[in-house]
């Protein structure tokens, strides 16, 4: 196995020139971010760094980010992304949690997260505090230094979960799972050292450092852009960077196809990737029909899994609409029942995960860990179902099914259902307490137009496509659904929104 760190060294071998990011104008070979990287090393050993310490990264550019990324794998140490669209609050927790021994900031100029005094002194009053060191993507020292890399089977990441219906936990990830994960991935969708992907998930995230990794495997390169593009506008600006692939959420093709109402001029474009979130059926087949020629991956992952579990090739997804897949090799998903016998095929249950790529464990969470890591498998929380090939479907988190009136319901069929109606840009939907039915569900909508619309309205158009008992109690048009960097709906917001009237 040739691990992320080994890759790098290796392709800035073999060919230092080879273009390994581009990012807010900037375009990084190979070589430039093995040396941009060694110069953070030197600042690191500089400022008293130990092999095997954590290392915050409180950075939202690319470039910054996966440099450093790299400099604290190079020198031994563990990473720790931060999200720095959090709280100062959240970032202390977060920070106290990982307990890093240095926090990396941008440098002066750069770009700081919202709020970037408070969450300064935010991280300054944790304890113990981490010493700050300012990361300006310097060149290597005339001397470069000697690289002592983090192993293959010691923890490389902390990257804590999103926490949208609770409080995130550290993941741990080796070096060796987080590598083979992207090279799993990359055989899967075939990649050349000739392909670069578009990427709009901040770094921070696990698909953004995933879908970077998986590039860099095959020896390909990566743009990234933060904030979201619409439809021929995001179509333009891959084809003006040369991108053959995109990596995103379902929110990102949502707002891709939808506007669009005929087949579009793809140029050198011939995958696309989408993962983190349910992908509704209708959105796959406007894209089949307006964006012609492109491969459509469906992916299903978990930090815990470091990175992606099941992809869903592109010659499958028209015969296995809505489904994500098989698991990548060497992994094993199993659906399981209540009382954990594997479910039949087609039958609705719990998804257990096991093989290579699961991870030592959470962070200082001993009883959680040991509640997750079964004897059948890490416990994932999603609920699915399998077909006789082995192909998995997600119904959603456990919160995502629940019982009104006694009758089962899930919330993604009830969004999917939603979204075939063609009437919506993006919908989400939770479920809320009830005194008579126990829970309910209640839909959050963006209209496709600026024309009003009617809940009855609405409600009478899924009746031709839902059952009755899945039909929402309240719809709620928004200008836009809250959502995490990754694509996921933030649940907190939306309850507060339907809190407040």
């Amino acid at each position: 196995m040739i691990d992320a760190v080994q890759s790098l060294l290796t392709w800035a071998d073999r060919e230092p020139q080879r273009p390994l990011l581009s990012a807010g104008g900037r375009t990084y070979s190979y070589a430039a971010v093995v040396s941009q990287a060694g110069g953070v090393v030197a600042q690191l050993r500089g400022a008293g760094f130990e092999r095997g310490q954590h290392v915050a990264m409180l950075l939202e550019d690319y470039d910054s980010f996966f440099v450093s990324m790299y400099a604290i794998w190079l020198a031994g140490g563990v990473a720790v992304p931060l999200n720095t669209s959090l709280p100062a609050s959240d970032i202390e927790w977060l920070i106290g949690k990982a307990r890093p021994a240095f926090l990396l900031v941008p440098a002066s100029g750069a770009k700081l997260p919202a709020g970037a005094a408070q969450v300064a002194a935010a991280a300054s009053q944790a304890s113990p505090a981490p010493a700050r060191l300012v990361v300006d993507l310097p060149e290597a020292p005339p001397q470069p230094p000697a690289f002592t890399p983090v192993g293959a089977d010691e923890t490389a990441m902390i990257m804590f979960t999103s926490g949208t219906t609770g409080v995130p936990k550290g993941v741990r990830q080796t070096l060796a799972g987080i590598s083979v994960n992207a090279g799993h991935v990359s055989a899967e969708l075939g990649l050349t050292a000739e392909d670069r992907i578009f990427v709009n998930t901040p770094p921070y995230f696990t698909s953004g450092i995933c879908h970077f990794l998986t590039l860099l495997a095959a020896g390909g390169s990566t743009v990234g852009h933060a904030g979201f593009f619409f439809g021929q506008n995001l179509l333009a600006e891959m084809e003006a960077m040369g991108c053959t692939g995109f990596g995103g959420a379902p929110a990102h093709l949502v707002r891709v196809v939808e506007p669009l109402e005929e087949a579009q001029p793809t140029g050198g474009l011939r995958f696309w990737i989408s993962s983190g979130d349910h992908l509704p059926v209708r959105v796959i087949e406007k894209t089949l029909a307006v964006l012609p020629g492109v491969a459509l991956y469906n992916m299903y992952g978990l930090t815990e899994v470091s990175g992606r579990l099941c992809v869903l090739p592109a010659d499958e997804i028209g015969r296995r609409e809505g489904s994500v897949g098989r698991p990548i090799h060497d992994m094993t998903v199993t659906v399981r029942r209540p009382d954990l016998a594997p479910a039949a095929a087609g039958e609705v249950g719990e998804i257990y995960v096991d093989g290579p790529l699961v991870m030592q464990g959470y962070l200082d969470e001993p009883e959680i860990t040991a509640r997750t890591l079964t004897p059948h498998g890490l416990r994932t929380g999603d609920f699915g179902r399998q077909d006789e090939d082995g192909y998995l479907w997600i119904e959603g988190r456990q919160d995502d099914i629940f019982k009104r009136g006694g009758e089962k319901v899930s919330t993604v069929h009830i969004q999917q259902g939603l979204m075939s109606l063609g009437m919506f840009r993006d919908a989400a939907v939770l479920s809320v307490e009830d005194e008579i039915l126990g829970r309910v569900p209640v839909a959050f909508v963006v209209p496709a137009d600026d024309e009003p619309f009617k809940g009855t309205q609405v409600l009478k158009r899924l009746k031709s496509v839902l059952p009755a008992t899945h039909l929402p109690s309240r719809v709620v048009a928004l200008e836009a659904i809250p959502r995490t960097g990754s694509g996921k709906a933030i649940q907190a917001q939306l309850l507060a929104t339907l809190e407040q009237g």
